[in-house]
């Protein structure tokens, strides 16, 4: 226990002042009273009354000098989370029906699905306050670009600076990307609550997605959920070639010289989110990147891994304030 303002201490005296004078007070009234009444007071009521209200007072004091007891808080713990976000750099991000908002076209001059998808991550670890996060990025392969750290600066650095223009690979493995993301989370030495962020169109370069849900199953069978944030619009549109200067020279084609044309899969970046426990977002919706966050958090909130313990103080001068309240109540009904 400990007390904050043990100046007002001193205080007590009144105490024994009040004590003094009442029992002054109560001997001149008992002979006056038995002078002109023959009558005299009663003890008991007065020892009482006098009693509850010298606690009164001294609860009083006692609550001025702010005392405070400790005792052990449990509290909830972000660091115990591991979050991997990952990035599709396939040929069809390149395609340019996505807005960015305005602050972010301060650092993507291009609306293209790629920076569309920089900026939400972007945005996630700029909410992130503790939680350790790794990023990787995948096509036909995931490759880790960071591994899992609390160095938001730096992994905000590496976002700013991918290169589109070295982007050749023309589809992308959601199987593959999950399995990157699994291998950058569970290879924590500790126990956490494991996540993985997937932002993509959903295109697949595979027909069968039975690989794709066997890993997310796998997933979340090792504690792993997959959150996923679609990109892009639900209607075909053609993927633009850039030069040097991002002057539209052309657009992609496939073998057989047709454009090549893409769309938001949105169904299977729902399935993955819905196998292994996680919940899927629209990039174009207000807010989703804090609405990711939150929910991730919603779910380390039951998780045993993110709840820590922590000394903490509990004020006794509410609990003083009111007890002198009573004591006072108390004095007054005993005393009548």
């Amino acid at each position: 226990m400990s007390v904050e303002n043990s100046g007002y201490i001193w205080l007590l005296l009144v105490i024994p002042c009040y004590l003094t004078f009442s029992i002054i007070s109560y001997r001149e009234t008992n002979k006056l009273l038995y002078r002109f009444a023959h009558v005299k007071k009663r003890t008991v009521p007065f020892f009482f009354s006098t009693l509850f209200f010298s606690l009164a007072l001294g609860a009083v004091v006692f609550s001025l000098t702010d005392p405070k007891v400790q005792y052990t808080k449990v509290v909830f713990n972000r660091s115990g989370i591991d979050i991997a976000i990952g990035i599709d750099v396939s040929k069809s991000m390149l395609a340019e029906d996505e807005a960015i908002p305005e602050d972010g076209k301060k650092l993507f001059s291009i609306p293209n699905r790629l920076n569309r998808a920089r900026y939400c991550a972007l945005n996630i670890i700029s909410a992130l306050h503790g939680e350790r996060a790794a990023v990787f990025m995948f096509a036909s392969k995931g490759v880790s670009i960071v591994p899992l750290t609390t160095d938001y600066g730096y992994c905000q650095y590496i976002l700013k600076h991918v290169n589109d223009a070295t982007i050749t690979i023309p589809g992308s493995d959601l199987s593959q990307a999950i399995t990157t993301g699994v291998s950058l989370v569970e290879g924590s030495s500790r126990k956490t609550v494991k996540n993985i962020i997937l932002i993509s169109d959903g295109e697949d370069i595979s027909e069968d997605k039975s690989p794709v849900f066997e890993n997310a199953q796998r997933a979340a069978a090792q504690g792993i959920a997959i959150y996923t944030i679609g990109i892009g619009m639900g209607e075909s549109v053609l993927i633009p070639i850039r030069d040097s200067s991002g002057v539209i020279e052309g657009y992609y084609r496939d073998e057989d010289g047709s454009y090549l044309k893409t769309r938001l899969e949105q169904d299977t970046l729902k399935s993955i989110s819905t196998i292994s426990g996680g919940r899927y977002f629209r990039a174009h919706d207000e807010h989703s990147e804090d609405g990711i966050v939150d929910s991730m958090l919603k779910r380390a909130r039951t998780m045993e891994y993110t709840k820590a313990t922590e000394p903490a103080w509990y004020s006794l001068s509410p609990v003083l304030l009111l007890a002198a309240f009573a004591f006072f109540l108390a004095g007054i009904i005993i005393g009548r």
